[in-house]
């Protein structure tokens, strides 16, 4: 016991075992779990009556809480020594060298006792990922950081994940076949986030998924994705599209094949983005079709530069594949002059407008619009006339400004009657600012 607990005790009134020891195993067991590993250990010499609980609880084994000089020492002191199971262990700063030189089945260890979270951090070297990880049956969560999969899975890995409902992987090194046996390994995945990954080609097949994160690679030390196509998941519900981190020269395709539950959508990019919609290739000119349209979606984000007619074409084509959107989020964005996408027209945008082929959301679902990164300049308020003037069902607009932009909501309201749209004035109030 340290010094400091041995004081506190003492002046409380406490000879030994104190009142809490009276508590139920299973409270002092739920105790023991929420202290960092190495606390929860010490609480052996507390008293007779805790010297069993730690090993009879479920090991919280977070690698951050141990001092670093003895960091991949102590881990593997505690994975041989606690007879599990393993409630979540975090390693995130132990060289796998280490582990495997002192403690070579390390892997295997976390699969026999019973891990249900787990997360490994590679941050040395693109290690191989030891193949007894993929075989932990009792995982819930499981995230993985830069590794390099153990060769061809559906041979090496007898990989199965009965029981796993989250999975992230980032910067892993992997095939398409790769990801395909470990989703049908999974067969109650419900939650997939991929981000710097190196499959140029995603064909996303799951019964259980309802909610994906694709982050696009697009730094040079990272394979960059070339297509993310859903092909059979009836029961996705939600795909977010994470923002590249630099300009990219090639877009990337998004194919919606089969997702019949697919609620929640975003962002789009037109700068980023080629939509594909089962056969149907989205282009600025393409018209409404029932083979070209995703009903299901009600909540739909898009990010466009308003100064590139070439992205407010596709929008306008983006907004009509979405017949049944109520909530729509706009983020307005800037591209660094050196990206090749930029390319600025300087011409007025609104004959676009007039001239647009209807989009059937304005007139009959769309009710809420959020504007993010609002400028206030021409081109953005051309865009918000043809939303007063077409879009019958909208109960809000909120307009969240860039800080340096707007001060006020009155200062909003004041630039809305000087942009010479009368519309705006009937609703005025319902222009909120943010």
């Amino acid at each position: 016991m340290s010094d400091g607990a041995a004081t506190l005790l003492s002046t409380a009134g406490y000879d030994g075992e104190g009142r809490i020891s009276d508590l139920h195993d299973d409270l002092l067991r739920q105790i023991v779990s929420r202290l960092p590993v190495t606390d929860a250990a010490c609480t052996a010499v507390l008293a007779s009556r805790w010297r069993h609980l730690w090993r009879s609880t479920p090991l919280v084994l977070d690698d951050a809480h141990l001092p670093k000089p003895t960091r991949a020492a102590s881990v593997v002191r505690v994975l041989a020594d606690h007879p599990g199971p393993f409630r979540a262990v975090l390693l995130t700063d132990c060289r796998p060298a280490s582990l495997d030189r002192e403690l070579p089945e390390w892997p295997r260890l976390l699969a026999a006792k019973g891990t249900q979270e787990l997360a490994l951090f590679n941050k040395h070297v693109h290690s191989r990922l030891p193949a007894d990880i993929l075989r932990c049956s009792s995982l819930q969560f499981l995230s993985l950081s830069f590794w390099r999969f153990p060769g061809d899975l559906s041979r090496s890995a007898d990989a199965f994940l009965p029981h796993l409902r989250k999975l992230d992987m980032i910067g892993i090194s992997m095939t398409e076949h790769d990801l395909d046996y470990l989703l049908a390994a999974s067969p109650v995945l419900q939650t997939l986030t991929l981000a710097l990954n190196s499959p140029k080609r995603v064909h996303l097949r799951s019964q259980s998924l309802r909610c994906v994160l694709v982050g696009l690679s697009t730094m040079e030390k990272f394979v960059a994705m070339e297509k993310f196509a859903v092909m059979d998941a009836p029961l996705l519900e939600r795909l977010i599209l994470l923002e590249p981190s630099i300009a990219r020269c090639d877009r990337v395709r998004i194919k919606i094949a089969c997702a019949p539950s697919l609620r929640v959508l975003g962002y789009l990019e037109p700068r980023v983005h080629k939509l594909q919609i089962g056969d149907n290739v989205i282009g600025p000119d393409t018209m409404t079709s029932r083979c070209a349209v995703v009903p299901g979606v009600r909540i739909l984000a898009l990010k466009v530069n308003f100064r590139i007619l070439s992205e407010v074409k596709m929008l306008a084509s983006f907004l009509r594949c979405f017949p049944n959107i109520s909530t729509l989020h706009i983020e307005s964005a800037l591209h660094a002059r050196s990206s090749i996408a930029y390319q600025p027209t300087w011409e007025h945008h609104a004959k676009f407008w007039e001239e647009v082929t209807a989009v059937k959301c304005w007139k009959s679902r769309v009710k809420r619009i959020v504007f993010h990164k609002f400028r206030g300049n021409q081109k953005e308020f051309e865009f918000l006339k043809f939303i007063a003037g077409d879009a019958q069902e909208l109960e809000s607009l909120l307009l969240v400004p860039l800080d340096e932009n707007f001060t006020s909501a009155v200062e909003v309201n004041e630039m809305i009657d000087r942009s010479g749209c009368p519309q705006f004035r009937a609703w005025a109030s319902k222009v909120l600012l943010v």
